[in-house]
């Protein structure tokens, strides 16, 4: 069998001849492959060329998981994704909306996952050093508010929205170190699922946290609950 010297985003295996349909990894869409990863890990044309904001949405609009944390690493995989970088604030909300549309636990047009991703875009790189404010974090309040639809004129839907956001920063702070954009992430949604199971909006199991990132520099390593 022919070896290209391509790895595979997700699982770093090299590319191999294949002849047969095989569904994206990413959204699902079946496709003839005539090269294919030893562990079935395939990559769609309009994947591989996906920039972070359609790689989020191709990902969330078409799968049935029920683990936003799974979710997560999938679309953190994605050759766009760098090691750090603002397009980390993206998936938060979008994680969250799918994984507990999917498991039943809202009811919500995951298409607004694409109001979510509009309203993290704003945030700016660094600003968790710059102002004291975490993009990711930031999208748990982005997915409260699209949950319970509050705006600025809302009363307890507002004040859920704002209360969600703080408790991610300060779980985000507890957390120490220099900045890790993965580690961010995780503790972002670890603390979403957490204040809904608490507000008792929701009855949700937490999936294992594991990262999946341990090889990249600046890692906190057994710094890191994640690690």
């Amino acid at each position: 069998m022919i070896s290209l010297k391509f790895q595979c985003p997700i699982c770093h295996e090299e590319l191999q001849e294949n002849n047969s349909n095989v569904a994206c990894t990413y959204c699902g869409k079946v496709e003839h492959a005539e090269w294919l990863y030893p562990n079935k890990h395939f990559v769609c044309e309009a994947c591989r060329l996906a920039e972070p904001e359609e790689i989020t949405l191709r990902v969330c609009n078409n799968t049935k998981s029920k683990d936003p944390f799974e979710l997560a690493n999938l679309i953190m995989h994605h050759p766009t994704f760098r090691e750090h970088g603002k397009e980390h604030h993206l998936i938060v909300a979008p994680v969250i909306i799918t994984a507990l549309k999917n498991a039943g636990q809202i009811t919500i047009d995951t298409r607004r996952n694409k109001i979510a991703i509009r309203r993290a875009k704003e945030m700016p790189y660094g600003i968790c050093g710059s102002r004291g404010d975490c993009g990711a974090a930031v999208g748990v309040g982005i997915a409260i508010s699209i949950i319970t639809r509050a705006t600025y004129l809302s009363n307890s839907e507002r004040s859920l929205t704002i209360e969600a956001t703080g408790r991610s920063l300060i779980d985000l702070a507890k957390r120490g170190g220099p900045r890790c954009c993965k580690e961010s992430v995780y503790s972002s949604i670890q603390s979403a699922l957490k204040f809904l199971n608490e507000k008792e909006m929701i009855h949700f199991s937490e999936p294992v946290w594991k990262c999946e990132f341990k090889d990249m520099e600046g890692c906190k390593k057994e710094d890191c609950n994640y690690y």
